[in-house]
């Protein structure tokens, strides 16, 4: 449905690139700090996810079980982790474009396996490179810390690529 949208274009409805981009951007010094909405403005929110293996169910149900795990830890921002709708778009669509400056939640998946920095670096250039969100949240494995992986995803994407990666990791 999201990409029929994108195909459509829906004429003056979205905003112009600048602008979408522009209210994505948090305040500086905000950066690192989880959102601090309640939950219940949390419901009904689209969540798009670059970089998971697939676009089945399966797939979608790793990031619903990191919202779980989320919110378990007492992140009440995730309130109910089943009501937010998670929508897998492969880092080759021709969509990603017109997708990044309507929607506003972004994720990029990372895995905890022996190549994925280098996967997500590509992800990342890829996402650079196609005009794609410069604003994602890092969703991965429950269990997955800070140090490391994430952490040099985040430099990479921020140093590189001009993208804010949020990483919500202990």
């Amino acid at each position: 449905m999201l990409v029929e949208l994108a195909a459509r274009g829906d004429g003056g409805a979205t905003p112009p690139p600048a602008m979408a981009r522009a209210a994505a951007k948090p305040a500086p010094g905000r950066a690192a700090t989880a959102p601090s909405r309640p939950a219940a403005s949390v419901q009904g929110v689209t969540l798009m996810v670059l970089g998971l293996p697939g676009t089945a169910e399966r797939h979608t149900a790793r990031v619903t079980e990191l919202l779980e795990s989320w919110a378990r830890e007492g992140r009440r921002w995730v309130g109910d982790p089943r009501a937010w709708r998670i929508v897998a778009l492969p880092i080759s669509s021709p969509h990603l474009p017109v997708l990044a400056t309507q929607q506003s939640h972004w994720a990029l998946w990372v895995d905890d396996d022996l190549e994925a920095f280098r996967r997500g670096y590509r992800l990342l250039k890829q996402i650079a490179e196609q005009g794609g969100p410069r604003r994602l949240l890092a969703v991965h494995p429950p269990g997955v810390g800070r140090q490391g992986l994430l952490a040099n995803l985040q430099y990479v994407a921020e140093a590189y690529f001009d993208i804010e990666l949020l990483v919500l990791a202990r």
